[in-house]
């Protein structure tokens, strides 16, 4: 039986590939990042890909977070499984970091 599957982060990494295991396996899905384009890629890359749907967003504007779900909700009118893979990270020390940058991360990674 199939699943509807809302992946986050779907437009890189282990977000992408999570989306073409899923696929495979016959699950209905629901994609989601920051760029539009290269979520439509990775549908494009899914053959016959009328049951993946593109929900572009970012993770660290908290304030769409609910009614993004909600619009996720109204696709398939349920998700099953909800795999949150987006994030960011900051490649430098902590103490060369600042408070922007950091509200940021933990917008996207803990709150998103």
């Amino acid at each position: 039986m199939s699943k509807i599957v809302w992946i986050t982060g779907a437009s890189s990494g282990i977000g992408e590939a999570l989306v073409y295991e899923y696929f495979k396996a016959g699950d209905k899905l629901i994609i989601s990042g920051r760029n539009r384009d290269e979520l439509f890629r990775v549908k494009g890359n899914c053959q016959n890909s009328f049951n993946v749907h593109v929900l572009p967003f970012d993770l660290s504007e908290t304030s769409e977070l609910d009614s993004k779900a909600k619009d996720a909700i109204k696709i398939f009118g349920k998700i099953d499984l909800l795999i949150n893979s987006g994030g960011v990270s900051q490649r430098s020390l902590a103490l060369e970091t600042d408070i922007k940058t950091e509200q940021q991360i933990m917008n996207t990674n803990f709150w998103g």
